[in-house]
This record gives C-alpha cells, structure tokens and sequence, in this order.
C-alpha cells in the first residue's frame, strides 16, 4: 500500500437498514406441496388411524402404515403385517408361485 492509500479515509458501508432495496423486500409465500392419502382409513391427529392397549397404527405421509406397541417401540416384520392384517388396513400379499423344476436334457 502507498503511503497515500493509507491516509486515505474509508468508505463506510451503508447500515442495512438504510439499503432500500432489502427493506422493501417481502418475503415469499412458502409453496405446500398437497398429498392425496392413498387409503381410505381415516386419519386422525398425529397420523394415528388406531389406537387399542396393545398397539397404536400411524400412517406416514407416503401412506404407508407404522405400528408400536404399548412399550413404544416400534414393530416390524411379520408381527406388523399381522396386525395390519387383522385391522384390515392391507391386503395379504400374494404368494408367489413354485418355478417348475429345469428340465434336464438326456442324451
């Protein structure tokens, strides 16, 4: 730096307060996105579509279901499916069918 640069005074920035073009400025509305639910159980508060002593249903935005039991915990696998089951909420998933056996060729 010069000796000239350094005696020189500085520029103050302008307060943001005094910008004009920020203080006008409104801020944007926030975008929802709308979600149809893809099943016909009726929703309640928090997601949840039924409660009994021994577990509570929820469903997810993505509309699939989540079950806990009375301890909180969450329940997966086969336990869920059953209870999901008896409540009626999903269907039973189809069973696939035995691939027949490779035919072996003989010479």
């Amino acid at each position: 730096m010069t000796e000239a640069q350094k005696k020189a005074p500085k520029e103050a920035k302008p307060a943001k307060a005094d910008n004009p073009s920020k203080a006008t400025k409104t801020p944007k509305a926030a975008k929802t996105k709308k979600t149809a639910t893809k099943s016909a159980a009726p929703v309640g508060k928090n997601g949840v579509v039924k409660k009994t002593d021994a577990f509570t249903i929820l469903q997810k935005r993505s509309g699939r279901y989540a079950v806990k039991d009375a301890n909180g915990k969450w329940v997966n696998a086969e336990e869920k499916v059953k209870i999901l089951l008896a409540a009626g909420l999903i269907k039973a998933p189809a069973k696939k069918k035995a691939a027949p056996p490779p035919e072996t060729a003989e010479a």
